[in-house]
């Protein structure tokens, strides 16, 4: 007798499925709820903390370390109190300096740019003007050389020094009316005055004398006084 092959029938098939499902499925729970597959990543995260944690132990370490090294070599080798100076120089100290010092009435223009502020300008126009003048009896009259200031004379002041003995005078009695108006104090109305005075036989022996001119002011007379010769030839 020949035996007829069972099939499955639908629902069996789907139970078969069903099961295979659910075994698998309990299987995959078992593996992960195992206590080594806890233990592994729990391991893993602890050993995590522990290489960090060697780690700042070791950089405090260190620069513990570097800390105590560096204290070592300022005890031992300390900076402020080395003596650097050599036993023996080669070169000589150089010399003192002397304080500059400029006599304005005979110093050129080249000297008087050795005075700080005083450029070649300024030179030529203090040479100019003493010459004009006759030399300086003040330092003062520096103030009247065009641009220079207050604050430039208090700047060099303790730096020049003043010899008056030699100023160029002017012969008032004699002296024509073109050479008494090359004088910056002296104006053309004190000039002309004078002369006038003198044509007419008059001559001055002081500078009282010369208060008669209607042209003559106080501070005329009062600047001009160094630079008067009243010799009567």
């Amino acid at each position: 007798m020949k035996h007829k092959k069972q099939r499955l029938t639908h629902s069996q098939i789907n139970g078969i499925i069903w099961i295979t499902i659910t075994l698998t499925t309990i299987l995959i729970i078992i593996f992960f709820s195992h206590p080594k597959a806890s233990n592994s990543i729990v391991t893993d995260s602890i050993q995590q903390e522990d290489i960090s944690i060697l780690q700042k132990k070791e950089d405090s370490v260190y620069r513990s370390r570097r800390h105590y090294t560096n204290a070592r070599k300022r005890d031992y080798y300390p900076t402020q109190s080395r003596d650097t100076t050599p036993l023996y120089s080669s070169t000589p100290p150089a010399p003192t300096r002397q304080p500059l010092s400029v006599e304005i009435n005979s110093a050129d223009s080249t000297t008087l740019m050795l005075l700080h502020g005083i450029g070649p300008a300024f030179a030529r126009r203090i040479v100019k003007y003493r010459n004009r003048l006759g030399g300086f009896y003040s330092i003062e009259q520096l103030l009247e050389v065009y641009g220079f200031t207050p604050q430039l004379l208090n700047h060099i002041a303790p730096h020049i020094k003043l010899d008056n003995k030699n100023l160029k005078k002017i012969p008032i009695n004699t002296a024509t009316l073109k050479e008494l108006i090359k004088h910056p104090y002296v104006d053309y109305y004190f000039a002309r005055d004078l002369v006038n005075l003198r044509s007419r036989g008059m001559h001055f022996e002081s500078a009282d004398d010369l208060r008669t001119i209607p042209s003559c002011t106080d501070t005329m007379l009062t600047r001009l006084t160094p630079y008067l010769d009243f010799t009567i030839k």
